[in-house]
Formats: structure tokens, sequence, C-alpha cells
């Protein structure tokens, strides 16, 4: 083996150390952050988002979903990932995102309908058809909607409320809706009268009450208790105070359904 030199072994030491040196240097250096920077000035960064279509759902909610603070270039920006998250805003139904030129995000959002109020405890919430919870009644609302109240309320009204709509006699008299022990509903009409109606039966509740000549003329008038609950009969008793639990037995009958039909 011949003898490396020594001018030759000292060039190759020297230029070992400066690799060593260069790559310690490199391993200190922020690539996402310069990366960043060269995506920015090649006119790839966010630098606008216009948000529109919504009216209930907050601006913090959605910026907070698009989670620009930390994704400031659209090479960055996974927008799959941020429109699952807005579409988790209670609020939002669906959302669309598109990039216009230069530098500007478009979020145009379509919200959800209300399509009743559930009253818990002291507040009022906007419900739509699903059972989804929006939030609390706007103070400023122009909503004329059904109203109902109870636990288990918001995820059962939708049923209750379609049935309804097939007696327009009971639904033009309908008060409010409270949900009993989440299993059954108690319909309040705007005269006092309180239709017991059994669990699972709303339809056929809400028939009987419709075709009986007695138990339709307590649609107006004094207010009674109209129970429906039996299937083949109707217990129809005097509400002597503000609530069904206080109906009084004077004056009570009860009209089998037997006898109602020719």
């Amino acid at each position: 083996m011949k003898p490396v030199p020594i001018a030759a072994a000292a060039i190759v030491a020297v230029c070992a150390g400066a690799f060593a040196l260069s790559f310690s240097k490199l391993a200190a250096i922020d690539f996402a952050a310069k990366t960043n920077d060269v995506m920015i000035a090649a006119g790839f960064g966010i630098d606008q988002v216009n948000v529109s279509g919504q009216h209930y759902a907050s601006d913090s909610d959605v910026f907070d979903a698009l989670d620009l603070p930390n994704v400031k270039t659209f090479a960055a920006f996974n927008s799959d990932a941020a429109l699952k998250r807005i579409e988790r805003i209670a609020w939002v139904d669906t959302a669309q995102i598109t990039r216009v030129y230069p530098g500007t995000l478009d979020v145009v959002i379509r919200e959800r309908t209300p399509a009743f109020m559930w009253q818990r405890g002291e507040t009022n919430f906007l419900v739509d058809a699903t059972g989804r919870t929006l939030g609390p009644v706007p103070r400023a609302n122009t909503w004329n909607l059904p109203r109902v109240v109870g636990e288990g309320a918001d995820t059962e009204a939708i049923l209750m409320l379609s049935a309804l709509r097939q007696y327009p006699l009971i639904e033009r008299q309908y008060a409010y809706g409270e949900r009993i022990a989440e299993r059954r509903w108690r319909i309040v009409l705007k005269n006092g009268t309180a239709l017991e109606l059994g669990a699972d039966r709303e339809i056929e509740g809400f028939q009987e009450v419709a075709t009986v000549r007695e138990a339709a003329a307590t649609l107006k008038g004094a207010p009674m208790v109209v129970d429906v609950r039996t299937p083949g009969r109707i217990a129809i008793r005097p509400l002597t105070g503000n609530s069904a639990r206080t109906a009084s037995n004077a004056g009570a009958r009860t009209i089998s359904l037997a006898s109602e039909r020719p």
C-alpha cells in the first residue's frame, strides 16, 4: 500500500470538518418556517379570507375551524380537514371553500333551518329537523316556531310535530308540547286543554281527538284533560288548575270508541 501524503491527508481532514460543520448548521435551521417564507414570497400565501352566508354561526368559530394562525400558505392548507371542522359548527349545514387567485380564501356557508323551539330549564334553544341543537334563541328573531319542553323533547319532537300537521284543527290550537318522563307527550292547547297522548301513539291520539265529537269540542272553551293513552277509550275531565295534574274527577266522563263507531 502506498503511503498517503501528509498534505493530502490534511486536506481530507479539513474537508470532512467543513462538511460536519455545514450539516450541524443545517440542522439548526427551521426549514418549515423558511418554506412558508418562500411560499408566501412566491405568491402562495393566504392573505385574505371572505366568509359569506352565515347569519348565526359566529365568525370566530369559522376562523378557528380554518386554523389560519398555524396554516399560512395554500401548500400547508388542508381544505378537506377545514371543511369538516366548519361543518361541525352547530349552525352550519354545508360549506364550500374556494381559492381566489392570488391569496384569498372564499368560504360560503349554508346554515341549518330551525324547526322548533325547545325549552330546557330557563333557556329556549333552536333545534332543526334532525334534532340538532343550534343554540339559544337570539333575542331578536322573527321565527314563529312550535315550542316543546322537557328532557328528550329535542330528539323526539319532529315526529310528534309531523303527526300534528295531519290534523289542522288541533294544530291551530297548539300552544306547546311537554315531553313526559322522556317517553310520551302532553299537548297543551291555547285554551289550556291538555291532551294526554300514549307512548308512540301520537297519530292515533290526534286522530281520536279530531274525529270524536266530544273530544273535538274540548279544543275550545273551558280547559279539559283529554286522556287518549288507552287504545279504544277516551277519558275527559275538567281541568281545575294550571296543570293537568290537578284535573278534577267531578264531571269526568269516559267515551268508548267502539260505541262511537257506526
